[in-house]
Parts: structure tokens; sequence; C-alpha cells
């Protein structure tokens, strides 16, 4: 993985702007595997997108239907303001990304789990701990 700076901060860049695309025949070490990698990337593009927040005085909004503005504030040059904004749109965008990848994956794992259990009550999840994470973390992302 690559690291890009920008304002003297790291930012990861995952391996391309992608939609995962579950294949009918992804095995539970296939999913758990893919989400080791993308759960991580998902936290530190949460944990950059309240930094920035955070740091520079912004004010995002949300209105009723999921649209994200952003208020600078009025001190703030344009030129900064622009690059800022665009900055949190693409962080915004990875995170919407992300998250929609890690829940096709654990919808696909958590079925699959249920299968086993099924055949072995004994069975014990590899992804209930990761989903608990991953809810804990959508929480935290205020947009």
């Amino acid at each position: 993985m690559s690291i890009t700076r920008y304002f003297n901060n790291s930012i990861p860049k995952p391996s391309g702007f992608f939609k995962l695309s579950l294949k009918s025949g992804l095995d539970l070490s296939g999913i758990i595997s893919e989400v080791n990698v993308l759960l991580p990337q998902f936290v530190g593009f949460i944990d950059q997108f309240n930094t920035i927040i955070s740091q520079s005085g912004l004010n995002v909004i949300t209105d009723s239907v999921g649209n994200m503005s952003i208020d600078v504030p009025h001190s703030m040059p344009d030129k900064e303001a622009e690059s800022i904004s665009m900055r949190i749109g693409i962080i915004d965008r990875l995170i919407t990304s992300h998250g929609n990848s890690l829940n096709d994956l654990f919808k696909e794992g958590l079925s699959i789990e249920n299968k086993l259990k099924a055949n072995n009550p004994k069975y014990v999840s590899e992804l209930a701990d990761k989903v608990a994470e991953f809810r804990k973390l959508n929480a935290s992302y205020k947009h």
C-alpha cells in the first residue's frame, strides 16, 4: 500500500477505487481475508475524516436524504476551503465504498456461517467480532 502525504498527513491509498464484486464461490476464509484488508482501511478513512473536521473547524451538515455539505470558517482562504472540501468528499466516498463492500462481505459471510452452525451447533463465528467493530465504526462516522 502506498502512502501519499497531504498537509503533512499520510493518506493511505487503497489498491484502487473498486467495488468488491462477490463471487458465488467465495469461501469463508476468502471473505475473512478481504474483511481483514478493508476494515483497517475503513478505520483509517474515518479517522482522517474526523481529524480533518476537527482540525479545520469545519461543520459537516447532512440533509434528510444523506447529502453532505461543508460549512467552512469565514477566515479560511477560498483555495484552502476548496482543497479541504475536495479532500473530505474523496474520503467520504472511500468510506461509503468500503462500508458497502464490507457490508456485502458480512452478509455473505454470515450466510455461510449460518449454514455451518446448522451443521455444527458448536461452531463459533469468526465474523461476529468484526461485525460488531464495523457497527461501532459506522456509529462513530458522523455523516
